[in-house]
C-alpha cells in the first residue's frame, strides 16, 4: 500500500522525514502561495473596485519591467471615493463572520497564531483554519484593509503542515517542526524570498533563540514552494529597481547616517507596536458589541481614512514600488503623515479582528518612513540614492519589530536584488532590533527556547540528577595489582597512554596511582604498586549517585576520573567515569526525552 510504504520511509529516519515532509509542505506553500494571491485579486476586483472604481497600484508581479508604470495603475473617481467605507466595512463584515463562526483561532495576523500553535498547542491547527484564513485574509484585503497576503499564506501551509504531521502518525515534535517549515514555506513563497523565508522559519519563533530543528525541512519546503508559485511569475523579484540606479556599500562614512536609520526605525517601532496592540485592547474592551462585527467597525475606520489617504488600502505594494520608481513622487509632509495614517489603519484594521498579515504593512509603512528620510538626508550624502535609504530603512524598520533581523535582512535583499548592501542593512536592522526592545509585533513569541513549552521537558527536568552513574560507567577500565612491580604498572600505563591507573585486588578498590608522581630519579627496579600508590578516598562515588554530583566532585579534583563503587563501605569497583561518560550519558537522556515526546499521541484536534 502507497500510504504504509511512505509512512515508513518518512518515519525510518531524521534525514528522510524531514526532506519528505519539506516536500509535502512545500508543494501545499506554493499552491497556497497562488491560491491566495488569486483570491486577493479576485476579490479586490469585485469588492474594491467594483464597489467603488478604485484601482489600487501593484508590482512588477502584475507587469513586466519594461513597461510597469505604478501611477498610471491606479484610479480612483472622484465622486465613488465615498463608497470606500462601504467597501471597507462590508469587507470586515464578511471576514469576522466567517472568523468568529467557524475558526476563531484565524483572527488577526496568521504568523502569530501559527507561532502560537508551535508554542503552546504542540503543533496543533484545525483542518478548516487554512480555508477560513484565505477567504477571510481576500475579503479583508480585496475590500480595502490594510493588511498583507503573508501572513495567511504562513498559516495555510503550517496548517498543512500539522495535517501532513497526523496524517503520517508522527509525534508532537516532529509537527511542531512541521508548523515552523510551514510558516518558512509560505512566506518565502509569497514573497519570492526562498532563503529569507526558510531562515524566518527558524527565527521568528523567539525574541532571542532559533529553533534549528526546523531548518532542515524549512529549506526543502521554502525552495519547492518558490519554484511552484514563481514560476507564473518568471521568478521575478518582487520589486524592479530602475537599471541606472546604483545600489552598494562604498561610503564607510554612509554608516554614520544608516546607524541614525536605525535608531529612527527603533524607535517608529515602538509607537507602531504599542498603536498597533493598543487597538487591539480597544476593541476587546467592548464587550457588548458581538465579535464577528468588530472588524467591520474597523473596516469602517480604514475607510474614512482612505477616502483622504487611499494609500493605506490593501498590500501597498504598489506604493513601494513606485518609490523606487521616482523617490519624489510623494511630498515631504505627506510621506511623514502616511507612516502614521498607515501604522493606524493597519491597527483598525487586524487589532479589530480582521484577517490578513503584518509583513506587508510593515515593510509599507518602513518605506514611506525611508522615502521620507531619503528627501531630507540624501543631500547631505550625494555618494548615495534614494532608493538605498529606502530599501535600508524599510527592512531596518520591520527587521526590527518582527524580532527576525538576519531573516529579514535576507528576504529584503532577495525581494529587491540589492545584495551589495549587506553590510548597511546589517548595522540599520541589527540597531532598530536593539532600539525597539523586547516586544515586537507577534505577541506570541518567546524570548528563548527555555521559555517555551515546546521545549519545557528539555529545560526544567533536572536531566542531570535522573540519570545515575552506573548508567554512565566505564566498565572495560584499567587498573592493577598492588603487587605488581612498579615497572610493570608503568608499562602498562605507558601502553594505554594514560597517565593514572587504580589499584585493585579481587575487585576491591585499593588506591591510586598516578605516573606523575612516581620518583623516576631514586630508582623502581625492586618496588611495587603497593609502596608507591596513594589511597585517595575522595575519588570514590556510589553507582547509585547522579552525575550531577559526579561532574560537581570532578570538577573539584586534580584527578580525570572518578572510581565507581557499589557502596562507600565494600569499596567493589563497578567502573571508572570521567567528563566523556557524563557527557555520552547527558547525551543519551536527551534524545530519550525528544523520542518519547515525538512518539507522544495528541490530545485531540
Amino acid at each position: 500500500m502507497l500510504y504504509e510504504s511512505v509512512r515508513k520511509q518518512i518515519q525510518s529516519g531524521e534525514i528522510r522525514k524531514y526532506v519528505l515532509l519539506g516536500l509535502f509542505i512545500g508543494v501545499i506553500a506554493g499552491l497556497g502561495a497562488i491560491a491566495i494571491y488569486y483570491s486577493i485579486d479576485l476579490a479586490t476586483k469585485y469588492i474594491l473596485t467594483g464597489i467603488t472604481g478604485v484601482t489600487v497600484p501593484g508590482t512588477d508581479l502584475q507587469g513586466t519591467p519594461s513597461t510597469f508604470k505604478v501611477s498610471s495603475a491606479f484610479v480612483m473617481p472622484g465622486f465613488k471615493e465615498l463608497l470606500i467605507p462601504l467597501s471597507t466595512t462590508l469587507g470586515g463584515l464578511g471576514s469576522g463572520f466567517l472568523v468568529y463562526k467557524f475558526a476563531p483561532e484565524a483572527e488577526g495576523h496568521g504568523t502569530d497564531a501559527a507561532i502560537d500553535a508551535f508554542h503552546n498547542k504542540e503543533g496543533e491547527v484545525r483542518r478548516r483554519i487554512p480555508l477560513i484564513k484565505m477567504v477571510a485574509s481576500a475579503l479583508t484585503i480585496g475590500s480595502g484593509g490594510s493588511a498583507g497576503r503573508e501572513g495567511p499564506t504562513a498559516q495555510i501551509a503550517a496548517g498543512f503542515g500539522s495535517f501532513v504531521a497526523d496524517f503520517f502518525k508522527l509525534g508532537p515534535r516532529d509537527r511542531r517542526i512541521a508548523v515552523a517549515a510551514g510558516i518558512g514555506a509560505g512566506i518565502g513563497s509569497i514573497f519570492m524570498a526562498p532563503l529569507g523565508g526558510a531562515l524566518l522559519s527558524s527565527e521568528i519563533l523567539y525574541r532571542r533563540d532559533f529553533e534549528v530543528d526546523a531548518l532542515i525541512p524549512s529549506i526543502i519546503a521554502s525552495v519547492v514552494g518558490y519554484s511552484i508559485f514563481g514560476y507564473l511569475f518568471d521568478y521575478k523579484p518582487m520589486f524592479t529597481i530602475p537599471a541606472n540606479t546604483i545600489i552598494g556599500f562604498y561610503h564607510p562614512a554612509s554608516l554614520l547616517l544608516y546607524l541614525g536609520i536605525g535608531i529612527i526605525a527603533g524607535l517608529t517601532g515602538i509607537g507602531y507596536v504599542r498603536m498597533f496592540y493598543g487597538m487591539q485592547s480597544v476593541f476587546r474592551r467592548m464587550p457588548k458589541i458581538p465579535k464577528m462585527f468588530k472588524p467591520a467597525i474597523g473596516g469602517l475606520a480604514v475607510g474614512v481614512i482612505a477616502m483622504f489617504f487611499p494609500e493605506v488600502m490593501g498590500l501597498g505594494y504598489g506604493w513601494i514600488q513606485q518609490l523606487f520608481l521616482n523617490p519624489y513622487y510623494f511630498p515631504l509632509t505627506i510621506l511623514l503623515v502616511l507612516v502614521f495614517v498607515k501604522m493606524v489603519a493597519t491597527a483598525f484594521t487586524i487589532g479589530s479582528g480582521g484577517s490578513g498579515g503584518v509583513f506587508a504593512p510593515g515593510f509599507v509603512i518602513g518605506a514611506f518612513l525611508g522615502g521620507f528620510l531619503a528627501i531630507i538626508f540624501q543631500p547631505a550624502f550625494p555618494y548615495l540614492t534614494d532608493q538605498e535609504i529606502i530599501i535600508v530603512t524599510m527592512i531596518a524598520f520591520f527587521g526590527g519589530i518582527s524580532n527576525a533581523p538576519l531573516s529579514v535582512i535576507i528576504m529584503g535583499t532577495e525581494m529587491t536584488q540589492s545584495y551589495l548592501l549587506f553590510i548597511p542593512l546589517m548595522l540599520a536592522t541589527i540597531t532598530s532590533y536593539f532600539v525597539k526592545g523586547r516586544q515586537g509585533i507577534y505577541r506570541s513569541q518567546v524570548e528563548n527556547r527555555a521559555e517555551s513549552n515546546a521545549h519545557r521537558e528539555e529545560y526544567e527536568r533536572p536531566v542531570m540528577d535522573q540519570v545515575r552513574v552506573y548508567d554512565a560507567v566505564k566498565k572495560d577500565y584499567l587498573s592493577v595489582s598492588p603487587d605488581m612491580p612498579i615497572l610493570e604498572a608503568v608499562s602498562r600505563l605507558r601502553e594505554s597512554r594514560t597517565k593514572s591507573v587504580i589499584v585493585v585486588k579481587d575487585g576491591i578498590y585499593l588506591g591510586y596511582l598516578s605516573i606523575e608522581e612516581l620518583p623516576f630519579d631514586q630508582g623502581l627496579r625492586n618496588l611495587t604498586v603497593r609502596e608507591l600508590m596513594t589511597e585517595q578516598p575522595g575519588i570514590l562515588i556510589e553507582a547509585s549517585d547522579n552525575i550531577h554530583s559526579a561532574m560537581d566532585r570532578l570538577s573539584k579534583l586534580p584527578v580525570g576520573k572518578l572510581v565507581v563503587v557499589e557502596s562507600m563501605e565494600s569499596r567493589r569497583v563497578t567502573g571508572t567515569l570521567g567528563f566523556n561518560e557524563i557527557a555520552d550519558a547527558y547525551n543519551r537522556e536527551i534524545r530519550r526525552i525528544k523520542e518519547a515526546s515525538s512518539m507522544r499521541p495528541r490530545k485531540g484536534v
